[in-house]
C-alpha cells in the first residue's frame, strides 16, 4: 500500500516513532475515543501500537496509519488496513478518531481510500471489519462502504459483529503479480 494517500481532506502517511505524543493526546489516551476498543492507553501502550504497525509496514506492506487533518496537519486518528485480529489471513479495515474529529465524515473518506488500496495495490478480494455491536458509529461507516453484516467474530479481546466487503466490478481491479 504506497503511502502516503492522499483524499480531498486527508493524508495518510506510514506513523513515525514522533507521532506517539500526538496519537496518545488524541486518541489512544482519551477515554472516550477508546470506550469501545478496550480501554485508553498509557504512553508506552501507545509507542508500542505505532511501533506494531511500522513493523507491520516494512513486513507486509500495509498496516494503520495516521490520518491527517490536510488544513491543520493534525493527527485526527488512525486507519489501515492490517491483518484480520493481528493474525489473518483476512485483511481487516480499521478506523478510530479523536472524539474532537468525529461526525466529519473522515473514517468514510479513510475507509474508501483504502479499500481502493485494498482491492487494487495490495490485490485482495475481500475485506473484512469488526465493531462492537453498541457503536453506531462504526457500523454507519461500514454500511455506507458497502461492507455487509456476517455474523460475529471474536477479535481483540471482544465478540464483536463482523462485516464483509466482498470486491465488485467498480472496484479498482486487482493487481498483476
Amino acid at each position: 500500500m504506497p503511502l502516503p494517500i492522499l483524499t480531498e481532506r486527508l493524508a495518510l502517511r506510514p506513523y513515525d516513532p514522533d507521532d506517539v505524543a500526538q496519537i496518545h493526546t488524541v486518541l489512544y489516551g482519551d477515554p472516550a475515543a477508546m470506550r469501545l476498543l478496550g480501554g485508553p492507553l498509557d504512553v508506552h501502550g501507545a509507542r508500542a501500537a505505532v511501533e506494531r504497525y511500522i513493523a507491520q509496514l516494512r513486513r507486509e506492506g500495509y498496516s494503520f496509519a495516521p490520518v491527517i487533518e490536510r488544513e491543520t496537519g493534525l493527527i485526527a486518528g488512525e486507519a489501515g488496513l492490517y491483518p484480520f485480529a493481528g493474525g489473518g489471513p483476512d485483511v481487516e479495515l480499521g478506523y478510530a478518531l479523536g472524539p474532537a474529529f468525529w461526525g466529519r465524515g473522515y473514517a468514510t473518506e479513510a475507509g474508501r481510500a483504502l479499500l481502493a488500496e485494498a482491492f487494487g495495490p495490495l490485490g485482495v478480494d475481500r475485506v473484512v471489519a469488526v465493531t462492537r455491536e453498541e457503536n453506531t458509529g462504526s457500523r454507519h461507516v461500514l454500511a455506507k462502504l458497502g461492507f455487509i453484516p456476517a455474523g460475529r467474530r471474536h477479535a481483540w479481546g471482544f465478540e464483536q459483529l463482523y462485516f464483509v466487503r466482498e470486491r465488485r466490478r467498480d472496484d479498482a481491479p486487482a493487481a498483476t503479480i
